[in-house]
């Protein structure tokens, strides 16, 4: 995100413009879909649900320009990054980001509006002494790179702040995301014939 405009609050598609609701809970319900545990008709009807909520036509360039609007300026997490044990679950860890951002920001999540790219941002740049960012740590440390004298405690945290199926749709890289993405709406638009 540049820090010398606005971020957008539409997305382009076949030429026209058109307004999406930017707010970061839309786009983290966005990933929520994605990572589900449904199943891929559900995750589909879901998907064009939201296309059809924003007055996207649907197509896969609407498609395309959901997933851009998602990744924003960067598709970077914090961190994990090549690491296939995610660092972090809106969802699951949502206190612990309420927490930070409090603490960090002084910004309530409960009653914020914020744009999604913004949120990224804010979220990416919290500070290292924060107890989220301590657990994204524990998830995502390779035990190999750990002192001896300091494995095990590592292993229990590790254990401790676990997610539930570890290796998820949220951390797959751009490229791989988008795939996902328009199989889905290849899926999604086959249930409407």
């Amino acid at each position: 995100m540049s820090l010398y405009r606005q971020p957008p609050e539409s997305v382009m598609v076949g030429g026209m413009e058109y307004p999406v609701d930017t707010d970061f809970r839309v786009w983290i319900g966005f990933q929520s879909i994605l990572t589900s545990q449904e199943g891929d008709e559900e995750k589909s009807a879901r998907i064009y649900a939201m296309m059809e909520q924003f007055g996207l036509p649907v197509s896969e360039a609407s498609l395309e320009a959901m997933v851009q609007f998602f990744e924003g300026a960067s598709s970077e997490h914090r961190s994990g990054e090549g690491n296939k044990n995610p660092a972090f679950d809106f969802e699951l860890d949502s206190a612990y980001i309420f927490s930070a951002f409090m603490g960090a920001y002084e910004i309530d999540l409960t009653t914020a509006r914020l744009h999604w790219w913004k949120f990224k941002a804010l979220f990416q740049a919290l500070p290292d002494d924060c107890e989220l960012c301590k657990i994204m740590r524990y998830r995502t440390v390779d035990l190999k790179d750990v002192p001896k004298g300091q494995k095990q405690f590592y292993r229990q945290m590790k254990a401790r702040y676990a997610l539930p199926g570890a290796a998820g749709t949220a951390h797959r890289t751009e490229n791989e995301l988008k795939d996902y993405v328009k199989r889905r709406f290849e899926d999604a638009r086959n249930m409407q014939k």
